[in-house]
């Protein structure tokens, strides 16, 4: 791997705090976020500019293509698509027709093969998350965090970015969506949840 992008992949430590009865398995230690780091750091990224959906969405496929290119596909490849899921605020699941959708449109191996980014209506990127769970809740952590800061979620867009084998390579999908976050607090993109990609 280019060690360059090393770096991206390697998890915060700092979001974590052991506990030895602790609920979340971290590296073989029980650990649970550690809940003032959060607290703290939403609101400082809350204080600071947010940066556009379209220089987020940018950065982040000139990173995806990195990845690619790092995993030995050197033919650029960036597709824009508008994919109208629904207007239902709701946790998705599994069998939601949606992900099969998307995992159809871009021929992944799971539908749950996505990293996608929710933003605030202030502009602030809320969250960095995996998975067929987008959802519009403020009882989970990242909503927990978007009202401590006095935001709200931007229901109108959400953007996803499929995990096809090219980026994949060896990697997880729960590896991409950390180097994904990893990657926007570099280009110094605030993360309201700044640690959300860390699971």
């Amino acid at each position: 791997m280019d060690i360059e992008l090393e770096k991206f992949f390697e998890r915060d430590d700092e979001a974590f705090y052991i506990n030895e009865n602790g609920a979340r398995k971290f590296r073989g230690v029980h650990r649970y976020y550690n809940d003032i780091v959060r607290n703290e750091k939403a609101d400082e990224q809350a204080e600071l500019f947010p940066v556009s959906f379209s220089k987020v969405f940018s950065c982040v496929n000139e990173f995806l293509e990195r990845i690619r290119f790092d995993n030995g596909y050197k033919k650029k490849i960036v597709r824009c698509e508008y994919i109208e899921l629904d207007n239902i605020q709701k946790k998705y699941t599994d069998w939601d027709a949606k992900y099969n959708v998307i995992c159809d449109r871009f021929q992944l191996k799971q539908p749950y093969d996505i990293v996608w980014l929710k933003f605030t209506t202030k502009g602030h990127l809320g969250v960095v998350a995996k998975g067929f769970d987008i959802n519009y809740d403020y009882t989970n952590s990242s909503g927990v965090l978007i009202n401590q800061v006095d935001e709200n979620w931007d229901t109108t867009i959400v953007l996803i970015f499929p995990l096809t084998s090219e980026i994949l390579g060896n990697h997880t999908s729960g590896d991409i969506e950390l180097a994904i976050g990893k990657y926007l607090i570099s280009k110094k993109v605030p993360i309201i949840d700044y640690y959300s990609h860390n699971n």
